[in-house]
């Protein structure tokens, strides 16, 4: 997105000052996390069904890892969650930030004790890695990441010259001139003589 503006300098120039929108890399991080978390959450979802009354008995598994309509139901809301920070720079380094401290943390505890989180969750040690990764990769991506935004000025039209010398003129102080003792004097009018006598 480019916002421009148009300016006169003290030269008498216009000058056409484009700005562009700031972004980030942790926008593109944000996109491809917030996509890893939406399309198994959405697919596990319709595998494992959405029948509300067992959300956490029906198991399934997608691309190898554990899931039922609960814990598809948590990442798809996480995803879009990530997907949505991720649209302005700002709220994308947050975004990352947030969610890849409680990503790493949760995967961590799966990975090292996936027992508790199997019977609800369908979640195993695999899961805990894939969560690992993911939070790993946004919070180092947080740390980072700069903002990036741009301006450059173009100048459209330059003063002629003729505006330069008005201008110019009009700065300087009136021409002073000496009082004539005889003989012919050119005035500062270009058009005739005048003759004193």
């Amino acid at each position: 997105m480019q916002r421009r503006r148009q300016v006169v300098n003290q030269d008498g120039a216009v000058v056409r000052e484009v700005r562009r929108a700031s972004w980030s890399p942790s926008q593109l991080v944000a996109v491809v996390a917030g996509i890893l978390l939406v399309v198994p959450g959405g697919v596990g979802l319709a595998r494992a069904g959405t029948s509300f009354s067992h959300l956490a008995f029906a198991h399934s598994q997608v691309a190898g890892l554990g899931v039922t309509p609960l814990s598809a139901l948590a990442e798809l809301a996480v995803g879009v969650l990530v997907l949505a920070g991720g649209a302005y720079p700002g709220s994308a380094k947050g975004t990352t930030s947030f969610f890849g401290v409680v990503l790493l943390a949760f995967g961590l505890i799966v990975a090292l004790d996936d027992k508790p989180f199997f019977k609800n969750w369908a979640y195993t040690r695999g899961n805990g890695i894939f969560f690992i990764v993911v939070g790993a990769v946004l919070l180092v991506t947080a740390a980072v990441s700069p903002i990036f935004s741009s301006r450059r000025a173009v100048v459209v039209e330059r003063a002629s010259t003729s505006q330069a010398d008005l201008q110019a003129g009009a700065n300087s102080p009136p021409p002073t001139t000496a009082q004539p003792t005889g003989g012919t004097v050119v005035s500062n009018d270009p058009i005739q003589p005048v003759q004193y006598r």
